[in-house]
């Protein structure tokens, strides 16, 4: 298959999945950075660089009581995977600024200048049609409506038993 090759950051995925753990965890209560960290698998210093970009994005919020924790602010059913890709590579899906290098291959600097500008103009319209591909990516098609509504999935028990199961391995 041809086409351009790009590259997402590994926060992509991570960003992903904390928002469908935060759409299915029991009742829809917070969770803390470093049960997510754990339940992913990942650095909680890492993590909470992607929880703050999803805040600041506005996708989850962030309450720091003593029961509080990260949980979503934009209803599951309305993000998509422009949502999470924007808030973690940034607003410019694809950038291309040019150097210059067209000036030393054509003398007239007006044939330069319109030679760059079709390129950023074309680069421009793939990332629009990336843009529309990705905003028609729903996160919740992958999930149960049920999981949804209720949030059903204990992550902080799920935790414990990891914990558990791994201290029996060890003894």
């Amino acid at each position: 298959m041809g086409g351009i090759r790009m590259r997402l950051s590994k926060h992509v995925e991570e960003a992903l999945y904390v928002i469908l753990i935060l759409a299915t965890q029991k009742e829809h209560q917070p969770l803390k950075s470093n049960q997510l960290s754990e339940i992913l698998n990942v650095s909680d210093s890492s993590l909470k660089k992607v929880l703050r970009q999803l805040v600041v994005n506005e996708l989850i919020i962030s309450s720091a009581s003593k029961d509080g924790g990260f949980e979503l602010k934009k209803k599951i059913k309305e993000i998509t995977l422009l949502d999470i890709v924007e808030a973690i590579e940034s607003n410019t899906l694809i950038t291309y600024t040019p150097n210059n290098v067209a000036e030393t291959i054509f003398s007239r600097k007006e044939h330069a200048r319109k030679s760059e500008q079709y390129f950023i103009d074309g680069f421009n319209q793939a990332s629009e049609a990336y843009a529309a591909a990705l905003k028609k990516i729903k996160i919740a098609t992958i999930l149960e409506e049920e999981s949804i509504r209720l949030g059903t999935i204990d992550w902080a028990k799920i935790i414990l038993s990891r914990k558990e199961n791994q201290h029996e391995i060890d003894q």
